[in-house]
């Protein structure tokens, strides 16, 4: 039985060599060329090691990788026979991947280059830095002895010092694969993405954490590994890789990355890498088929210093990325690997183990387990007694499974019920019970050995391939609700080491279990969504639980709450409504109630709201700190959205100064900023930006000075504080509101000493360059405010998101600039878009919510006779508002009290608009700002 190939980690490196030889045994001209340079290295006074194991197929010695741990320099004769040998690719890349630790691996791997265009050598890095080219003859061979006693010196320690204590802890040892090492490391320096592109169980993940073992000094800021994803339908891959991205950042970078979506944790992981100007390697583990190529997209980090590997077993055809197919081993790497399980006695054996391999077409899985089928079979191995091996990996995963000892098998079972993602030890120890201790590190070791599992940091990792065929033939028993009831209890302690992976295997064991454990499993699942940002995610595992029996009145509430984060007001209320008919206590009662509230203003109807709970519950709060501040912020939302700001105020400048001695924690860092962007947005609505300025202030410093610059609620804080600040800006202006001209070239100069001082991309400097690409409107330029808006509107989506108000204001300009070109019933389709959105943020009554209300109701009546209906109650509706709210001498009373005559003339006039209301769009000429 022989030992897979060694490294450097553990290798003794005395000072013993200068120089290693490296060459292919099966080029002559390349070993004689290479007996006459060691010769005169020798004379010039230099120690030279040169291995003389001529056998292709004789496994690297731990003497070999000692040689090259204690020399100085590699040289390496790359003839284009060289890459050919396995050994030769063992002694470059572990030589390479050393080298790196001391500079320039170019340095200590000498390239002596006898072909005239070096195509033929790997990697690019050594292609380029070429040590030596053309023949080595007696005139040239004295320059290359001098430059090697340069090198020699410069080096001054050999390779293998520091190896002792790697990085991090390697990976398995791989057999062969060192072409294809290669193949990745000129593949990512090329182009910064590649796909790994192989059968299921052919070593993909292998290889990939192979590279990233023995290359990790390429990537000084380390490696990040993501997925596996394949267990995941495909719509579900990119929350998927929101929690890994969010579990991996959070572990690596140090910070809070929770309330970041997808798209901002992105940027956010991408910045910090990008700030330390350190090359990051991102592994993406088993990315399944049916991804389209603007989502495969957002797999990927937006920066120059992130390289990406990632392993898929299907093709990704319109996504444009480098590939690397892998395919079996080669016969000789199958050899070696067959060989360390039953090494072959003689030529004869090895030639039928070869004719095996080629039969398994190289595959690992397949090679091993045949391997050890045959280990203890007596007689020699001959095509004959190897005739029964399976040459496909399914059917041989199903023999060696078949023979495993009991506590093996039960191993395999639980592994089967968990996601295909690493398992701690003590986990597997406590699922299995005490009656197998004695047996368990027996039956892991057997495992490992055979190849089905991994030790990973810990922790076992089944093979997927193998996890797989066990789950389509082993009976479970008993054993997912006993894995269930202690995942449950680790799952509980937020502070758990490897929570992220057992909310994992939470997925993957609800599948198997009853109905009441399957609700506990994914109730934390949701709750981790939500909490990093993505409530349509949360939404997704709400509507599992929702759907499995005994889901409970707490279920239902909750799931209505998310469903409002998702603008699915409708469902959230009837959930709600559900959740109230559940309760069983007035605490749920009041709960199911308060959301059902929420949920019905988020519509705009207050009267059912008020009903519900507002009126019903006026002044009823709940005794406790935790569960009294909630509702009252929820009341002070309810009073802003119905227009009544000052109440609004009142409400929470009470109870402020107590949310701000809540000791830090869920509530204070949840709680505390939510209800000062309310408070803010209250003081806006009702006159007061110098306030609503400072409030925001306060809450964009709180985040920046903890890192989250890029939670959502730090982007409504930076939006809130733009609004503020133009406001005051603005009111140096008012004089020249008259003069339409005059005020849109001040905001275009506004925007300018903004772009100047901020950024052109800052919130405060979109907020006015959208203020002037809307005054366009105001000077009967349709087409110019078009461009300008639309122009804005995609710098917007791409800095700031696109739910807030800014961009609801800048679609409400692009639709007016649609209604003045004549084009009503697009612009009908954007204030329909946007006015829902409205309702839910500002209110109903809110002068940017009440003029889209009236232009959608102008653009429908002008669009034709067959939503007239409609288009009068929206006119009729949004004019008595505006009138209530405002009175009558206002620019928008004005416009509602023009609009309302203009909606009441006969049905042939008003589906013939003037050639004024073509030029000033159905919404008017007069639009407030």
């Amino acid at each position: 039985m022989t030992d897979p190939d060694p490294d450097l980690s553990d290798a003794h490196s005395s000072d013993r060599f200068d120089v290693f030889l490296c060459f292919s045994r099966d080029d002559p001209v390349g070993s004689a060329r290479m007996t006459e340079i060691a010769v005169a290295l020798r004379d010039a006074g230099l120690r030279v090691f040169r291995d003389e194991v001529l056998d292709e197929y004789a496994p690297i010695t731990r003497e070999l990788a000692d040689a090259i741990a204690c020399s100085r320099v590699l040289l390496v004769y790359y003839s284009r026979a060289f890459a050919g040998n396995h050994s030769c690719r063992w002694e470059l890349t572990t030589a390479f991947a050393s080298a790196g630790r001391h500079g320039d691996p170019a340095d200590r791997v000498l390239v002596v280059d006898p072909e005239p265009d070096g195509k033929h050598v790997e990697p690019a890095e050594l292609a380029d830095a070429r040590f030596f080219t053309g023949p080595v003859t007696p005139r040239t061979l004295p320059a290359l002895v001098e430059r090697v006693l340069r090198k020699v010196a410069d080096a001054g320690h050999p390779l293998g010092a520091g190896n002792q204590v790697p990085a991090e802890r390697p990976p398995a040892r791989m057999t062969g694969r060192h072409r294809e090492l290669w193949a990745i490391h000129s593949g990512l320096r090329a182009r910064p993405v590649l796909i790994l592109r192989g059968l299921p169980g052919v070593g993909k993940t292998a290889l990939a954490e192979q590279y990233a073992y023995l290359f990790r000094t390429a990537f000084e800021g380390g490696v990040m590994r993501l997925g596996p994803f394949g267990h995941h339908a495909p719509e579900e891959v990119l929350s998927q890789f929101h929690l890994a991205l969010a579990q991996a950042a959070g572990e690596q970078l140090g910070v809070d990355v929770s309330g970041m979506d997808l798209d901002r944790l992105r940027d956010h992981v991408a910045g910090r890498i990008g700030a330390t100007g350190h090359r990051v390697l991102v592994l993406i583990d088993d990315v399944p088929a049916g991804l389209p190529p603007n989502v495969l997209d957002r797999l990927l980090l937006p920066t120059p210093e992130v390289s990406t590997v990632i392993t898929s077993r299907v093709e990704h055809s319109a996504w444009d990325a480098a590939v690397l197919d892998l395919a079996g081993l080669s016969p000789g790497e199958g050899l070696q690997l067959f060989s360390e399980h039953r090494a072959p006695a003689d030529d004869a054996e090895r030639e039928a183990v070869l004719s095996l391999v080629e039969r398994c077409g190289g595959h690992p899985i397949t090679v091993r387990a045949n391997a050890l089928a045959v280990r203890n079979q007596p007689g020699r191995l001959d095509d004959g007694s190897l005739a029964a091996c399976p040459d496909t990996a399914p059917p041989a995963i199903r023999d060696l499974l078949a023979n495993l000892g009991p506590v093996a098998s039960v191993i395999v079972r639980l592994g089967s019920l968990l996601a295909p993602v690493p398992f701690p030890l003590g986990f597997a120890r406590d699922v299995l019970g005490p009656a197998i201790d004695r047996a368990f590190t027996d039956a892991v070791g057997a495992l490992a050995t055979s190849g089905v599992v991994s030790l990973v940091d810990g922790g076992l990792w089944l093979q997927p391939l193998v996890a797989e065929v066990a789950s389509a033939g082993l009976e479970p028993g008993d054993l997912p609700e006993s894995a269930a009831k202690t995942l449950l209890r680790l799952i509980s302690d937020d502070r758990a080491e490897y929570r992220g992976l057992f909310l994992q295997h939470g997925r993957s064991l609800a599948e198997h279990t009853s109905a009441a454990y399957r609700i506990q499993l994914l109730r934390p699942i949701a709750a981790m969504h939500e909490k990093h940002g993505d409530p349509l995610a949360a939404g997704e595992i709400h509507a599992m639980i929702l759907t499995t029996e005994g889901a409970t009145s707490v279920d239902f509430a909750t799931a209505a709450r998310v469903e409002i984060d998702c603008g699915l007001y409708p469902e959230a209320a009837r959930h709600a409504r559900r959740a109230l008919l559940l309760a069983g206590t007035d605490d749920e009662r009041y709960t199911a109630r308060l959301i059902a509230a929420q949920a019905l203003d988020c519509q705009g109807d207050y009267d059912a709201g008020d009903r519900t709970f507002w009126h019903a519950y006026s002044g009823r709060l709940p005794d406790g700190r935790d569960e009294r501040l909630p509702v009252i912020v929820a009341s002070a939302q309810a009073f802003r959205l119905r227009g009544r700001a000052r109440e609004s105020i009142t409400s929470l400048e009470a109870i402020l100064p107590e949310l701000h001695d809540v000791p830090p924690g869920p509530l204070r860092d949840d709680l505390l900023p939510s209800a000062l962007l309310e408070y803010a947005r209250a003081l806006l609505l009702d006159g007061h930006p110098q306030r609503a300025r400072q409030v925001a202030t306060e809450v964009v410093t709180g985040f920046h000075n903890t890192g989250r610059e890029r939670h959502f609620r730090c982007t409504e804080a930076e939006l809130l504080l733009a609004e503020a600040t133009v406001t005051l800006d603005l009111r140096d202006l008012r004089p020249a509101f008259a003069d339409r001209e005059r005020f849109a070239g001040k905001l275009r100069e506004l925007e300018r000493t903004y772009g100047k001082h901020y950024g052109s991309e800052n919130p405060l400097t979109l907020t006015v360059a959208a203020m002037a690409d809307r005054a366009l409107l105001a000077l009967g330029q349709p087409e110019q405010a078009l461009r300008a808006l639309s122009a804005t509107e995609r710098t917007v989506l791409r800095v700031i998101g696109d739910e807030h108000q800014l961009r609801y204001r800048i679609r409400h300009g692009i639709a007016q600039a649609h209604g003045q070109l004549g084009d009503f019933g697009h612009q009908a389709e954007i204030l329909e878009e946007i006015l829902q959105p409205q309702i839910r943020l500002l209110g109903l009554r809110h002068p940017e919510t009440l003029e889209s209300r009236l232009d959608l109701g102008i653009a429908l009546a002008f669009g034709g006779r067959e939503q007239y209906q409609l288009a009068t109650e929206l006119v009729e509706g949004a004019a008595d508002d505006i009138i209530a709210t405002f009175g009558l001498a206002t620019e928008l009373s004005a416009k509602a009290v023009a609009a309302r005559r203009v909606i009441r003339l006969p049905l042939p006039l008003v589906s013939a608009p003037t050639t004024d209301e073509r030029l000033f769009g159905a919404g008017g000429a007069k639009s407030s700002e």
